[in-house]
């Protein structure tokens, strides 16, 4: 039987970033991993909720579009674990009962060595969180705990209340205009840092990004405005992510488990004032990355 699961690294990530090195504000009060290091102003947080929609997940044994070539997923080596011709919800993959892509979907590739793992997702996607505002260099200002609502709000509750918010992945850098690689990133993880794909890729492990069109060829083309950050890629359609992974399948493999690493920066929080009431919420779509492991009948 075909089995497949879907999950979350990040809660492995929390897991093995030292606090008293790495911690941001609160982390170890109930904070997610974040880099608030003032008591105003927006800042990168951590999701503790995320849902996209996912149309393929591949096994390749060579990049299927490294810089300045075009997506070839065939010419490269890649084989089917997941594919969905109209693509899927994932649903909220750090729910209590995690989320279920269809069995019809999945397939369990050909033996082999694998040294990359590409995905494709839509460009749409939808994330939460929640904060509480800390002081520079000190405690909660008013204690309170404030959770993203679906209109991008923020609302005094606890982390059972978050709503998730929309976002797009139609750029990396919003500061950069599309025509100057906006749509293209590269990020090496490395190992025993507080990165975002330290605890997810081992140290020297790249994550590869694209922002495609309906097409699936690179989105070049811009939209919106450099100056206030708000430039975009024209056309966006899909965000393609690519991890320079090995993966081997072998004869006794009998599954496989997708994880979906939704990273901090995802969703930003607004801390006001100073006065320790946020604001409101946004979601940027920065970067996503998949880790596909295969899975034999003893770990069923």
């Amino acid at each position: 039987m075909k089995k497949l699961f879907l999950s979350s690294a990040i809660s492995v990530a929390s897991l093995v970033i030292s606090p008293s090195v790495f911690a941001g504000p609160g982390e170890d009060a109930g904070n997610t991993q974040n880099d608030c290091n003032t008591s105003s102003d927006t800042c990168p947080i951590t999701p503790t909720k995320f849902s996209a929609k996912i149309y393929q997940v591949a096994l390749c044994t060579s990049n299927p579009m490294p810089a300045g070539s075009a997506l070839d997923l065939e010419g490269n080596g890649c084989v089917d674990v997941y594919n969905s011709v109209t693509g899927e919800e994932t649903g909220d993959i750090f729910s209590d009962t995690g989320a279920t892509l269809s069995a019809a979907n999945i397939s369990i590739p050909s033996a082999g060595n694998y040294t990359h793992i590409a995905a494709i997702f839509d460009k749409d996607f939808k994330v939460g969180s929640h904060h509480m505002v800390y002081g520079a260099g000190g405690g909660p200002i008013n204690n309170k705990r404030y959770v993203s609502t679906s209109s991008g709000g923020a609302a005094e509750g606890t982390a059972s209340d978050v709503e998730m918010i929309s976002g797009e992945f139609n750029t990396f850098m919003p500061q950069i205009a599309c025509s100057n690689d906006a749509g293209i990133v590269e990020r090496v993880s490395t190992s025993g840092n507080s990165g975002t794909y330290s605890s997810f890729l081992a140290g020297g492990e790249t994550f590869f990004g694209r922002i495609l069109k309906s097409d699936k060829t690179l989105a070049t083309e811009d939209v919106g405005n450099i100056n206030n950050q708000t430039a975009s890629c024209l056309g966006a359609k899909y965000l393609l992510s690519i991890v320079d992974k090995a993966t081997t399948v072998d004869a006794n493999t009998t599954g496989i488990h997708i994880k979906i690493l939704a990273p901090k920066g995802l969703i930003r929080v607004n801390q006001g004032s100073g006065n320790g009431v946020a604001t409101g919420f946004t979601a940027h779509g920065e970067s996503m990355a998949v880790k596909v492991i295969p899975i034999t009948a003893s770990e069923r």
